[in-house]
């Protein structure tokens, strides 16, 4: 699957062998999701089930796009319908162990410095950074910078690493390839291609499917409020 943003390289979604073994399993499921987000219906009795190890998930602004990850993610809850990923509801703790997240919604604490920030994913998910992909995406030489000091491709370059430094079954990636020069899109390519769990993208760009295990979802604005 291939993003291609305006005047940059394209934007690559790779499946790793592992990953393609898992195209059998029942994974992300909602059912009867109903939400409202000031006083308007995003999602509507709506049903899913994505079994597929990559999916980019697309659709005008105001569709649901965000919301979608969100809710998949157990950082918000339906007010009607469950969701769950491998038969388990989301918004349990332990389900949370197996997802990450990059969003714009969801915001990494401004008041910690770099070093700091991963040391806190680190204890909380007992997992280490990989040194190799701080490297790659350049964020060594930013170790002691305060998070709200970063600009906004090494915050988006952050954001990505404390979402699959843990190596979630689970990865949610909301505009991942937003603020990021041509170097750091590679970098992202690399890193998705040997990811070996379930990759789900939700992004406005064009794409081009390579492999016929992605899968593409359109949402639809909707128009209906509350009344």
């Amino acid at each position: 699957m291939k993003l291609h943003p305006p005047k940059l390289k394209c934007f690559n979604i790779g499946l790793c062998s592992e990953t393609k073994q898992q195209g059998s399993l029942r994974l992300l499921v909602f059912e009867k999701v109903s939400h409202y987000y000031q006083n308007r219906c995003v999602f509507n009795d709506f049903s899913l089930e994505i079994n597929e190890p990559r999916v980019l998930i697309s659709g005008p602004n105001g569709s649901g796009k965000t919301t979608l990850l969100m809710l998949a993610a157990g950082l918000v809850t339906p007010d009607a319908g469950k969701v769950s990923f491998n038969q388990q509801s989301v918004l349990m703790t332990e389900s949370k162990t197996h997802i990450g997240i990059s969003a714009s919604k969801v915001a990494l604490p401004g008041f910690l410095t770099v070093a700091e920030l991963l040391d806190f994913h680190q204890r909380q998910f007992n997992c280490e950074p990989s040194e190799h992909w701080l490297t790659e995406f350049g964020l060594n030489q930013y170790w002691h910078t305060k998070v709200a000091n970063l600009s906004l491709g090494n915050y988006k370059k952050l954001s990505l690493l404390t979402a699959v430094m843990h190596q979630p079954a689970l990865l949610l990636l909301d505009e991942p390839a937003n603020g990021l020069d041509d170097k750091a899109r590679l970098v992202l390519n690399l890193l998705l291609s040997d990811y070996p769990g379930q990759v789900i993208i939700a992004s406005h760009e064009a794409i081009a499917v390579e492999h016929q295990q992605v899968r593409q979802i359109q949402l639809q604005r909707s128009e209906s409020d509350l009344v």
